[in-house]
């Protein structure tokens, strides 16, 4: 077909199962055609495959009007271009595309091009629909199969080797990795597209760490292999350590001693010829890419060029996203460093967070919650968010923060709190407004008072699964006006209804509003970090790439503070306080007993005392603990500071022999459930035992 219409590249597109994906399955291709375009989401009008498929007739479209949807498109393709494209029908459905690229200045469509693309589409759909039907999975590949239109003689049965299909895989190799957010993005698409686009046998790479090289990737080496070039000394004399200390790629043809015995399989028909590549930075060496490729493809080994456009778009992609990797670790640590380091639990509520930076760079953003236990034994309940993702906007955020925790402790009504804090935004002179939430809650009456600063009004789920409405006005954000007026709200909450505040991150998240969502939480606030993780997972799942901040703090009224006092017991553990899991356990067993449960106390007591130890060992914090009754069940919850998952371990690590994580292999056999969950800058560890005779 790019023969006989003169075209710059043919792709035959395919969906791609459980997506709105068509992805390319083979393109034949001369060297003009390597930008053309190998992903298509079908509900995307501006190209023609898409357009085709939708529609079950050929379509056509200029690249003009493809940018205009697409302006990023420009820097991998900048010359005009024309794609045509026909749909792939079988019994009267689609099963895919064919599209032909045109490098032309305008629009000219020909309707002998159409005829052409329509009948080989046709003909290509018929044999398709055949194979269908005799079993074959009509899936594209990950990586699409690519020939040579220049090599591609009238009547063969096979495309000669050729460099348009290595410039065509550099290309889109190239524009993978332009935006992989992470190491492994780039380490995981580079493997695929040798192993899958240059056809190679196998594949290692590995970072220069001190004086060492460490494996970060592989497919198709051998163990033994792996093993040595892990660890590898960069004055030592492998390949790898001399094409670093050479700067140059370096290739070892099928006999040379140091790269036999590298495949984990039987090497092909005349061996393989290594290319191991050194990997830069633009400053300096930063790894080396090793790739061997069977004897006979000269096309790949006789192209210099080729390999070293490999090595240089491998190298830059991993050192951009490794300083991504550090900018974003940094942000997120500066932005959860002004967030409450754990959230308090005071008689009669249950209270978890959860929070979700955005993505991208060393931008900071200003959402941000708390829960104060007043000393008139009211809670005060707080959400969050400053305009902006930047530094001026975490300081504000601070400074904001900390302003309305002083006026909710001096006891006001929620919509003072807000006039005060707005007056302080407003001479701060920023420029920045701000949204922000106050609750003052009363558990022993259960008076909810809100108010609100052009901030989403929390979801109020009750405990029959229902959302109380509310007649609450949202008053404009906090640094608008300076004499803004805030009006105060009161709700009247029955035990077991959930409070979920949340930032604007979240609000076209539906799942934080859904009842049946929520719901999951009214078999008691013991499954409050349940759903946290849930929400907040499901959150960074679907917006993989979002730039927002989105903050959520979860509340579970249970009732009266004097009844709620009688089941909940808690104490603190000063960091580094070792003997603080000894007091742990004496004090469980007296509040067991208190609670005629001294039956549990021996596996309470075990179990306490190794999820404290870890608390203490690995945390470096204050250790928080909490003791629920049920009348099911006891609840233990252990908070520290700790940011890092604890994590089950068999084997103890050399440097903490002592307890080595074996204790939530304790945990996770002894208890009925568990869980271990983020909460505010560190962790919660949490752990259930069914009381003795009870129902479940």
């Amino acid at each position: 077909m790019a023969h006989e219409l003169d075209a710059a590249a043919v792709t035959v597109f395919l969906p791609v199962p459980g997506t709105a994906e068509l992805r390319a399955a083979a393109v034949a291709v001369t060297p003009l055609g390597v930008g053309s375009i190998e992903k298509v989401f079908v509900d995307d009008e501006v190209y023609p495959s898409a357009r085709a498929w939708r529609s079950g007739k050929p379509t056509t479209s200029h690249s003009a009007a493809i940018m205009a949807g697409h302006p990023l498109l420009s820097v991998f393709a900048p010359f005009p271009y024309q794609a045509s494209a026909a749909p792939l029908l079988s019994s009267g459905r689609p099963i895919g595309t064919i599209t032909a690229f045109w490098l032309r200045a305008h629009s000219e469509t020909h309707p002998k091009e159409l005829e052409q693309l329509t009948e080989a589409a046709a003909d290509l759909a018929a044999h398709l629909g055949r194979l269908a039907r005799e079993g074959t999975v009509l899936t594209p590949p990950a990586v699409p199969l690519v020939g040579a239109v220049e090599d591609m003689e009238a009547g063969a049965e096979h495309i000669t080797a050729s460099t348009a299909p290595l410039i065509y895989h550099l290309h889109k190799l190239a524009i993978q990795l332009a935006d992989a957010p992470l190491s492994q993005d780039v380490i995981n698409w580079t493997i695929e597209r040798a192993v899958e686009g240059f056809g190679a046998q196998a594949v290692a790479l590995a970072f220069i760490g001190g004086e060492r090289l460490h494996l970060v990737g592989a497919a198709g080496c051998a163990g033994e292999y792996l093993r040595t070039l892990d660890g590898a000394s960069l004055g030592g004399a492998s390949p790898e350590a001399e094409a670093i200390t050479r700067s140059r790629q370096k290739l070892y043809d099928p006999m040379d001693p140091r790269t036999r015995g590298r495949l984990a399989k039987t090497e092909p028909d005349g061996g393989c010829i290594w290319a191991v590549l050194p990997l830069s930075d633009g400053r300096q060496s930063t790894g080396t890419l090793s790739v061997a490729f069977a004897s006979g493809r000269s096309d790949i080994i006789a192209e210099e060029a080729t390999l070293t456009a490999l090595a240089t778009i491998v190298g830059q992609g991993l050192e951009r996203a490794r300083v991504n990797e550090a900018q974003h670790a940094l942000a997120e640590g500066l932005q959860r460093a002004l967030l409450p380091r754990m959230l308090a639990q005071p008689a009669g509520v249950v209270a978890t967070s959860r929070y979700a930076s955005a993505t991208s760079g060393i931008e900071l953003g200003g959402d941000w919650y708390d829960l104060i236990a007043l000393h008139n034994g009211k809670i005060a309940l707080i959400i969050g968010d400053v305009e902006g993702h930047n530094t001026s906007a975490a300081v504000v955020m601070g400074q904001l923060r900390s302003a309305v925790r002083a006026y909710a402790a001096e006891e006001h009504e929620p919509g003072k709190v807000l006039e005060r804090a707005n007056q302080v935004l407003v001479d701060l002179d920023t420029d920045l407004y701000a949204t922000c939430c106050c609750a003052l809650l009363d558990p022993d009456t259960g008076v909810l008072q809100m108010a609100t600063a052009g901030h989403p009004v929390p979801a109020v789920c009750t405990v029959t699964g229902t959302l109380m409405s509310s007649d609450l006005e949202i008053g404009l954000p906090l640094g608008v006006e300076t004499e803004a007026l805030f009006e105060t709200t009161e709700l009247r909450l029955q035990p077991g209804t959930l409070l979920a505040f949340y930032t604007d991150g979240l609000v076209d998240f539906g799942s934080v509003l859904d009842p049946q969502v929520l719901q999951g939480a009214f078999r008691g606030g013991g499954h409050l970090e349940a759903l946290g993780d849930g929400l907040i997972g499901d959150f960074e799942a679907l917006h993989a790439s979002h730039t927002d901040d989105a903050a959520l703090m979860l509340v579970y009224y249970e009732g009266p503070s004097a009844e709620a006092r009688e089941h909940v017991r808690q104490l603190k553990i000063q960091k580094r306080d070792l003997h603080g899991a000894q007091r742990t356990r004496h004090l469980i067993r007296g509040w067991l007993q208190e609670w005629g449960l001294s039956d549990m106390a021996d596996e309470e007591e075990l179990l306490v005392s190794e999820i404290v130890t870890n608390g203490l060992v690995h945390g470096d914090s204050d250790v928080y603990v909490y003791v629920r009754r049920y009348p099911e069940h006891v609840r233990v919850e252990v908070r520290d500071s700790d940011p890092q998952l604890a994590r089950t371990v068999t084997v103890p690590r050399e440097e903490d022999q002592a307890e080595g994580g074996r204790g939530l292999v304790i945990v996770s056999a002894l208890a009925s459930a568990w869980g271990n969950s983020p909460s505010g800058r560190g962790k919660t560890v949490w752990f259930e035992l069914p009381v003795p005779g009870a129902s479940l």
